[in-house]
């Protein structure tokens, strides 16, 4: 995670809202990409925020009917009538959110997003050229997509530096082995290699029960293998030489049989501490429990830290959103969620100690007509 001010984006009904860190009051900047304005829907249309331009500010993404949209941050709180840059990557263009991943990403470390989709044939990409212009899609790897065998319901797939050059590999956890395609940073990837005979569907790991993550545990700017077992959090260390360490049992605690389940309770990795390695962040029944990494593949104990945002305070996996991501720019991550009638925020005070609740807004609500149905809600640097 990388220092920022985090601001709240929400894709509404009626268009996209945006809550400055340091305002006090949403503003919807675009009447489009919502539910009623432009009909988007959930099921069909991926909506994100994502440099384009190479201007430090993140502009506005559809994934819509018949291609991609782009709509320009101008960086006075208002953004640009939403553009058509490609006709592909779409739902007339043969993709689907049940089979399809999509994503924006800097391939080239071009300082500009690029089109990432795990598609039938494969990963096909198309470059940012600038100005607003995409290149036609084309097949980059042809492997980790559907005609592959590649399933949403099964196996994740990621964007991560895996070898510290500041490129981004494709990174997924298959059948029986977790398989990366190292960037060669210029447009082509490696020859796909398996990296961990774990954290896979043959070795008993499922979606529905096991969140994977990929963080760097150590600092050296490498991202190691996070996964929540049955038993508790497993890591694979990465090696810096494309290979991975030994799995490891790391710490005997957020797993499904001590009771952890994907349905009630979101876990996720992100540092708390001034020392930018990646810990544990966790909802459970009582509130948030963390974890902090010690830098060498283990975890201190788990704690918990806020007695709040848990399943026994009424929080919901499908109508409450929460986050862990820096909102004050200190590097270290705070806590924010979506609660019934108001956004809250817990403060990281240092050490992975937070402080009380405060409210932010009472926008964003599942009270006020923000459910996973119809809306979509980031936390996310719209200002980089």
């Amino acid at each position: 995670m990388s220092p920022g001010t985090a601001d709240i984006v929400g894709f509404g009904t009626q268009g996209v809202v945006i809550l400055r860190n340091s305002a006090k009051q949403s503003v919807q900047v675009i009447s489009n990409f919502g539910y009623d304005a432009g009909g988007w829907r959930t099921e069909k249309h991926v909506r994100l925020v994502a440099d384009t331009t190479g201007d430090k500010q993140a502009d506005i993404v559809g994934f819509g009917e018949g291609g991609v949209w782009i709509s320009v941050n101008n960086g006075n709180n208002t953004f640009s009538p939403a553009n058509m840059v490609l006709a592909d990557f779409s739902y007339l263009n043969g993709w689907r959110v049940d089979k399809h991943i999509r994503f924006m990403g800097d391939v080239k470390n071009s300082r500009r997003a690029d089109i990432v989709g795990f598609g039938e044939a494969g990963v096909l990409i198309s470059y940012n050229n600038g100005g607003g212009n995409f290149s036609a899609a084309r097949l980059a790897v042809g492997n980790f997509g559907y005609n592959q065998g590649w399933r949403l319901d099964k196996h994740l797939r990621f964007l991560a530096d895996v070898t510290g050059d500041g490129l981004l590999d494709i990174v997924g956890f298959g059948e029986s082995q977790v398989m990366i395609g190292r960037n060669n940073g210029d447009g082509t990837f490696d020859v796909l290699q398996g990296v961990v005979s774990n954290f896979c569907y043959t070795t008993g790991w499922r979606i529905d029960k096991h969140p994977r993550f990929l963080g760097d545990l150590t600092g050296d700017g490498r991202v190691d293998i996070i996964g929540f077992g049955d038993a508790g959090v497993y890591v694979s260390l990465n090696k810096g030489s494309g290979a991975f360490g030994p799995v490891t049992l790391a710490l005997d605690d957020f797993g499904y049989n001590s009771g952890w389940r994907v349905e009630k309770h979101p876990r996720f990795i992100a540092s708390l501490t001034e020392r930018n390695r990646a810990d544990i962040i966790a909802f459970g029944d009582k509130g948030v429990y963390i974890a902090i990494s010690n830098g060498d593949g283990t975890f201190q104990p788990s704690r918990l830290v806020i007695d709040n945002f848990g399943y026994d305070q009424g929080w919901r996996v499908e109508e409450h959103p929460r986050f862990a991501v820096d909102l004050t720019g200190d590097g270290r991550a705070d806590i924010i969620g979506f609660g019934e009638n108001s956004v809250w925020v817990s403060y990281n005070n240092a050490g992975g100690n937070f402080g009380p609740l405060t409210k932010l807004t009472d926008n964003f609500t599942y009270s006020g007509g923000w459910s996973l149905e119809k809306t979509v809600r980031y936390v996310a640097n719209v200002y980089l």
